[in-house]
């Protein structure tokens, strides 16, 4: 290089509503981010990490968009990403304005969209299951009638198992439907229950090519919140091939071309069927569940493969370790006092979101759990033992 001459510039990239970690994984493989948060909220601390933050509604996509293309004008960005559920939308709009590759807003919108998803699997064949968009009780009370056998209720736009229902029967639908609304439930989907264990399946995608990188099993409450999970999978290898294929055509059939998906499946008698499905990492400490597991780091690949920086994975990994987390459910009440096991030496994290003094609810979303306890072990199987022990010795005392 002569004297006074520059390299190549950084490749650049936009975070909307970002992990801190996607920030953090870029900065490390050298590229400079600007970071977009929301104006209606204080700017979060790794705003002072980016190389440019942004306050903007995210909720107004011609605004993110004014703000991002003037430096996109001076120098491209190479991607616009997130990781986050209220980023995904406002990141593939801007994308598509800013003329940049990635998922397009019609497959954002599928994956965000329960009702027209499952209306384009049942047309091609892929899963069906039997649903219907109910507009009051008495529908989902005919519904109910038609499918034979019980059903949930769910937002069509729902997540963190906020606002979902099993109706046994027609003449439950009534009491349901209320409960719905109560709950804050909107755009209502109705579906067959489908009976069987859950599981979601992680995935990264490149170029149009899908890489399922790890099978979780779940425990799943009586209010459908998730309770647990557990890395890798110990479903008999024939399901799980099964299950692959499944979602390598979920995947095609809604267009999704690169990064991460989220999907969650149910393994029924007539064989696996999709339940929903997100372009992000799954929540619930699944990014450390693949991490202690499989040695993987995906928020380093969603930032990495898209710009030739990491190679994107080409065969589905083999576990090193077993990797395995539990929720931390005690009674609802007041907390009166805690008491926590000793996890010194170990590779346990315990995390508390609760403290003296508040008040446990009933668990009918994720955000209703008190904690969590997270482990690794030799197999799945270790894993899972040692986190339940481990997340029995958590003392949270409460009172009516």
């Amino acid at each position: 290089m002569n004297v006074g001459q520059q390299g190549p510039a950084a490749p650049r990239i936009a975070v909307l509503a970002g992990t801190p970690q996607l920030v953090h994984a870029a900065r490390a493989l050298g590229v400079d981010t600007v970071f977009v948060h929301d104006a209606a909220q204080p700017a979060p601390p790794v705003a002072a990490e980016a190389d440019t933050a942004l306050a903007v509604d995210l909720a107004d996509t011609d605004a993110t968009h004014a703000a991002l293309a003037p430096l996109h004008a001076e120098r491209p960005f190479a991607r616009v990403l997130s990781l986050t559920e209220r980023g995904l939308l406002p990141t593939a709009a801007v994308a598509e304005r800013l003329g940049l590759p990635g998922n397009s807003l019609h497959t954002v919108g599928l994956l965000q969209d329960k009702q027209r998803m499952r209306e384009i699997l049942n047309a091609r064949g892929i899963g069906p299951v039997h649903t219907a968009a109910p507009r009051g009780a008495a529908e989902l009370a005919a519904f109910c009638r038609t499918t034979g056998g019980p059903v949930i209720l769910k937002p069509a736009a729902g997540t963190s198992s906020q606002a979902v229902f099993r109706v046994a029967g027609p003449k439950d639908a009534e009491d349901v439907w209320r409960a719905f609304e109560a709950a804050g439930g909107t755009q209502p989907i109705a579906e067959e229950y489908l009976d069987g264990p859950e599981i979601s399946v992680e995935s990264f995608s490149y170029d149009g090519k899908h890489t399922v990188l790890a099978v979780t099993d779940k425990l799943v409450g009586a209010s459908f919140v998730e309770t647990g999970h557990t890395q890798p999978s110990a479903l008999p290898a024939p399901v799980l091939v099964e299950v692959a294929a499944l979602v390598h055509a979920f995947l095609d059939a809604v267009g999704l071309t690169e990064g991460p998906a989220h999907t969650e499946v149910k393994v029924t008698g007539k064989g696996p069927r999709i339940l929903e499905s997100h372009n992000r990492i799954g929540g619930d400490k699944i990014r450390e569940l693949l991490r202690r597991a499989y040695g993987l780091d995906v928020v380093a690949l969603t930032a990495g493969c898209p710009l030739g920086l990491l190679r994107p994975p080409a065969d589905p990994p083999v576990a090193r370790r077993g990797a395995a987390i539990r929720f931390l459910t005690p009674p609802p009440g007041t907390v009166r006092s805690i008491a926590l096991p000793d996890t010194e030496g170990t590779s346990a994290e315990i995390r508390l979101d609760v403290a003296v003094g508040d008040l446990v609810r009933p668990v009918r979303s994720s955000q209703d759990r008190a904690g969590h306890v997270i482990t690794d072990g030799r197999d799945a199987a270790d894993a899972a033992r040692v986190c339940e022990e481990l997340a029995g010795r958590v003392r949270i005392e409460t009172s009516g």
